[in-house]
């Protein structure tokens, strides 16, 4: 495998894609709804709902082994196409539609690579969700809510129900919904003005949630009950989503997995740098102005400016390792009439630092997240490239350690330090001065583990029990079991922990991991544990392990000892642990972090 295929690979892991405004007034809404009309129950010959848009036609799905099946409505638009004048713009709500609209297809995957071929896929017509239910007949109490996000690096997958296939929380009394957004530069391109006004990936979230909340109930969903999940890009939109004012007040709490809004990789504030950037590979290498950009974008065809988006991407993450180019990034226009308000008007951190009311989360990571990436970026095979990295630090180093504009404002901070002093005394704490038994190798893999995903988890964590304003549960990830899904890769690449994406396999369905919830063994014990703990929290905002764990689980909470954490470790034993979540470098990263937060102007 390629080197570049081998990158490719490992953002579509974090992702997991293995396998292949409301139109209408509220009153309206009420008025076209049959109010005898019920969510589908199992005795239904085929399941129909009626939605604001129309009405809608989907199928049973059988789930043998556990004698039950759900109705599952797949490829509903919760947008118009934003094709023509509509490229890059927010989502306009869905046109209605008469008669009865067949649902039992999924909805075309947004523009994107694919993985294994290396062709240019998916349309720019894909902003479509699934529903299922597994409403039982006769029951009139509306159910939780799981909205949920897939990940990929804002680069690729979907919601298709061949990766999140909804079987094992069907059996727990909850309606579930799966989404497709636009990614890389469809996305997430930010001109920041009104032809491309930016973050349009998340917008689509939020209409998709919008949609959700009108016509949940329909399907037996409570709209007052939805908890928004997401893992990796996922996690991070769905912060945001908690974050955002509009969004926010939709959503009742929040799952993150291995990811959130305060990750370095997700929030660019270079997005002038990689817009031109993608205008000169528009143009053959000419020098191009943003405003050359905005023309390019809205007149070339779609295929075209995807081959650039992607090679811009691949090329930008050899550079720097820790750094999306299309990802979330700041709207800094003023508003004005006619044109599309700015959503994202500040950076991540400030918005967390300055949020009065945050909706509880139950947040964590896995045991080792970014050791996959090691061998998939090929520093196993060329020990010559990780050594590069090593002497080039700052290609991959968390810009975040500096804190942003807002943020800095918002503290009061001087700013006096530079990014380079910190790349400086992390160099020597991790490879000047190692006097341990672990090499350049290994410490280079715990490294990569810190600043990917486990400082800012910890850091998250910690920012939110020193509020004491909202519950945050916190689980630590650590099996390497049957349903990993880095064992659908390289299973022997991936030993001494659970990587990036592994615990996906003990929570959807994926038929090519043949999961099976009873049964002997780590990995049926390990599904049966994660399904209860996730749907306890989407039903009670409480997880619940059982009775089979060690150690009281409580929401974590400030204590005396910097970066501990209180988490349910997930093993083949459940323990409850106090101790800094991201493992051995906690002290280093935290009072790195600290310093150039603890430098006050007045």
């Amino acid at each position: 495998m390629s080197p570049t295929r081998r990158r490719k690979l490992v953002w579509i892991i974090a992702g997991v894609v293995v396998i292949v405004a409301i139109a209408v007034a509220v009153a309206t809404y009420f008025a076209l709804r049959d109010p005898g009309d019920e969510a589908p129950t199992p005795d239904s010959a085929v399941p129909e709902v009626s939605v604001i848009e129309g009405r809608l036609r989907g199928e049973w799905v059988e789930f043998p082994e556990y004698n039950i099946r759900y109705a599952a409505f797949r490829g509903i638009p919760y947008a118009r196409p934003p094709t023509g004048e509509l490229r890059f713009k927010a989502p306009l709500p869905a046109a209605g539609w008469s008669g009865v609209r067949n649902a039992t297809t999924e909805g075309s995957a947004c523009l994107q690579q694919d993985i294994y071929t290396q062709k240019l896929t998916g349309s720019e017509d894909c902003l479509y969700l699934n529903v299922y239910s597994p409403r039982a007949e006769g029951s009139t109490e509306l159910l939780a809510v799981y909205f949920f996000i897939h990940g990929g690096s804002f680069l690729f997958g979907s919601g298709s129900s061949l990766t999140f296939g909804p079987e094992f929380f069907m059996l727990n009394d909850m309606v579930v919904v799966t989404i497709n957004y636009r990614l890389n530069a469809f996305g997430f391109l930010n001109l920041d003005n009104d032809v491309v006004p930016g973050n349009v990936g998340i917008k689509d979230q939020i209409a998709a949630l919008q949609w959700v909340h009108r016509n949940i109930d329909a399907f037996g969903g409570n709209p007052d009950l939805i908890t928004i999940g997401g893992q990796s890009a996922g996690a991070v939109s769905a912060h945001w989503l908690s974050l955002l004012p509009e969004p926010k007040d939709l959503a009742h709490r929040v799952i993150l997995e291995s990811g959130s809004a305060l990750h370095s990789w997700g929030y660019n504030e270079d997005n002038f740098d990689v817009a031109l950037d993608l205008g000169s590979r528009l143009t053959n290498g000419s020098t191009v102005s943003l405003q050359d950009v905005a023309r390019l974008v809205m007149e070339l065809p779609a295929m075209d400016i995807l081959a650039a988006a992607v090679a811009l991407a691949n090329d930008s993450m050899n550079s720097n390792a820790t750094q999306i180019p299309f990802a979330t990034s700041p709207e800094r226009r003023s508003p004005h009439d006619g044109y599309e308000a700015p959503l994202i008007t500040q950076d991540p951190e400030k918005y967390i630092l300055a949020d009065k009311n945050p909706l509880p989360i139950f947040m964590g990571m896995n045991s080792r997240e970014w050791l996959f990436s090691f061998y998939y970026y090929g520093y196993a095979a060329r020990p010559d490239y990780m050594r590069f990295r090593i002497a080039h630090l700052d290609t991959v180093f968390p810009k975040n350690v500096k804190p942003s504009t807002d943020t800095a404002a918002y503290l009061k901070l001087t700013n006096k330090y530079t990014l380079e002093r910190a790349v400086a005394k992390t160099y020597q704490y991790f490879f000047r001065y190692n006097n341990s038994a672990c090499d350049d190798t290994c410490v280079f893999k715990l490294y990569l583990d810190d600043i990917v995903i486990g400082t800012d988890m910890n850091r998250l964590a910690e920012l939110r029990a020193r509020s004491h304003r909202s519950q945050t549960y916190v689980y630590r990830f650590a099996v390497r079991a049957n349903y990993s899904t880095s064992n659908l890769v390289d299973p022997a690449q991936a030993t001494g922990g659970a990587v990036h994406s592994d615990e996906l396999g003990y929570l959807w369905k994926m038929s090519v991991l043949q999961q099976r919830l009873e049964g002997d063994g780590l990995a049926s014990d390990t599904l049966r544990r994660m399904v209860k703990i996730w749907s306890s929290y989407i039903r009670s905002g409480i997880p619940d392990p059982g009775p089979d764990h060690e150690g009281k689980w409580t929401p974590n909470e400030f204590r005396t000892l910097p970066g501990n954490v209180i988490f349910l470790n997930i093993a083949e034993t459940l323990d409850v642990r106090e101790e800094p979540i991201m493992g051995q470098n906690a002290d280093f990263w935290l009072f790195t972090y600290s310093q150039y937060r603890d430098d006050k102007s007045a």
